[in-house]
């Protein structure tokens, strides 16, 4: 009985000595897949700690997320991307991050990839911009470039994305009403996708840092080679052949584009105004149809 009892108190005085480490503590990799004791609800069958979870919801939600605006999540980001990698690999999600911009995007896994050119596989649909949203962003990818040169902070006003819109349109072809319709929408579907953040002053908006990330470019001299293609292209029925021109595309949770919302510009180059600078001519005439441009396989992903 007394060697029973030694034993017990000693088992007891080993359990007393271990510290208590709780599922938000411990180090989260891949092979804690399933363990337990990390429920946060009934039927919880998870393993990840909850502000894991958080920076996981938020990745998905995207369009991006942005660690200059939550230090936290970007911490979590960093600390846990290995697990946070694992988990978005079964969904064919890849992480791509932006250390120096402290930007963090999702990409879709090419379903060429996996043996087949079904789409099933991807849960972030895509779909090639309009013209009119093309020529934007390229213009205001070059503006935050320029912006970042110059050290200044990235704005743009809506008179002056005006401005690029009727730069970019014949004389003879521009109406006042449909133009500023038609910019209206672009400029709401840039906000939506946060690559245009509105400021504290009227039709004013920041340059997201997380715009390079939603084009398929490795350098800025790609992007002024294809704004150089896309006013090359003039009317659809003379368009640039696709591997010239190359597709921009943003993912959307709606349907494709109307035919309004496709464009309706030409392209004489121009002025962005007093933020900008003159970004320069690039000539040509893309003419008052609208529609996608380019190919395939190129995508952005915002």
């Amino acid at each position: 009985m007394d060697t029973t009892a030694e034993v017990t108190a000693s088992d007891a005085e080993v359990t007393l000595s271990e510290p208590e480490v709780t599922p938000y503590d411990a180090e989260v990799t891949p092979e804690h897949a399933y363990s337990t004791g990390s429920a946060l609800y009934d039927g919880d069958t998870g393993a990840l700690p909850l502000r894991v979870r958080h920076v996981l919801v938020r990745l998905l939600k995207g369009p991006y997320l942005d660690g200059g605006r939550d230090e936290k999540a970007w911490t979590t980001l960093l600390d846990h991307q290995e697990i946070l990698r694992s988990r978005l690999s079964e969904l064919f999600l890849r992480l791509q991050i932006d250390h120096e911009r402290k930007v963090a995007v999702l990409r879709p896994v090419d379903p060429e990839l996996l043996g087949t050119a079904s789409r099933a596989t991807v849960l972030r649909q895509q779909r090639a911009l309009s013209r009119v949203e093309t020529i934007l962003v390229l213009r205001l990818r070059l503006l935050l470039d320029r912006h970042a040169t110059a050290q200044t902070e990235p704005t743009v006003t809506l008179e002056e994305l005006a401005d690029v819109v009727a730069h970019y349109q014949p004389p003879e072809e521009q109406d006042a009403l449909r133009d500023a319709d038609t910019l209206a929408r672009a400029v709401a579907k840039l906000q939506a996708r946060r690559l245009l953040i509105p400021t504290a002053l009227d039709d004013a908006y920041l340059i997201s840092n997380a715009l390079p990330l939603a084009l398929p470019f490795d350098n800025i001299g790609d992007v002024t080679r294809h704004l150089e293609a896309v006013a090359a292209a003039g009317p659809v029925r003379n368009a640039v052949p696709a591997h010239d021109a190359g597709q921009l595309a943003l993912g959307v949770d709606g349907a494709a584009p109307s035919a309004e919302e496709e464009g309706d510009l030409g392209v004489t180059g121009g002025d962005l105004g007093p933020t900008g600078g003159d970004l320069g001519p690039t000539g040509g005439d893309l003419g008052p149809t609208g529609g996608d441009l380019g190919v395939e396989g190129q995508e952005a992903f915002l």
